[in-house]
């Protein structure tokens, strides 16, 4: 039997071995704890607010038309977001204002981006014909009615939402649908 040397202990520790690796190809000190509470802020998971991120520009979206595509309804909560998921992102409506955290229908992706239509409360919308009733839900505590925009698409890094576990009851999706698919050329 050949005796057990001190390096092979140290590496046959699945403990060590992990800190070893995240020591050697992680030495920025720091980084690892801002990313896991950045995560658990977009997941929900913490008490405290979004951590701040460096990028501050301006949310901009796009003419529903000009991104026409297959549109379907299917959210699992797998871990990727799926259309049909009503998801939280921070909308930036000038350069110099604060991020205001706003329920988005996601309708499908572009490449490596999500496809979402802002949800509001106001009943001032009610009356606008780019704006679809969807009903109260889980995209509003308060319980108000809400309208989701048809009109314009909100092109979001996947990497910024957050998520609660909610979609979009299928009845109603199935409404916006059908208004993307008349009005706008999707398929």
């Amino acid at each position: 039997m050949v005796p057990m040397t001190e390096p092979a202990r140290t590496h046959s520790n699945p403990v060590r071995r992990a800190r070893h690796f995240i020591e050697r190809h992680f030495h920025h000190r720091g980084h690892l704890d801002r990313g896991i509470d950045e995560l658990h802020a977009n997941l929900g998971l913490s008490n405290g607010p979004t951590v701040e991120r460096e990028d501050r520009s301006v949310t901009v979206t796009v003419p529903t038309g000009t991104l026409a595509r297959p549109v379907i309804y299917a959210p699992d909560m797998d871990g990727q977001v799926d259309p049909g998921e009503v998801v939280w992102y921070g909308v930036v409506r000038a350069r110099d204002a604060a991020p205001e955290m706003r329920a988005c229908l996601i309708i499908g992706r572009n490449e490596h981006t999500l496809l979402g239509m802002l949800i509001s409360s106001n009943p001032e919308h009610r009356t606008d014909d780019n704006w679809i009733p969807i009903g109260t839900g889980l995209w509003d505590p308060k319980g108000n009615k809400c309208w989701v925009r048809i009109d314009r698409v909100v092109e979001i890094p996947e990497a910024r939402i957050q998520r609660r576990g909610v979609s979009m009851p299928e009845r109603r999706y199935d409404r916006i649908a059908g208004a993307l698919r008349t009005e706008h050329g999707w398929s």
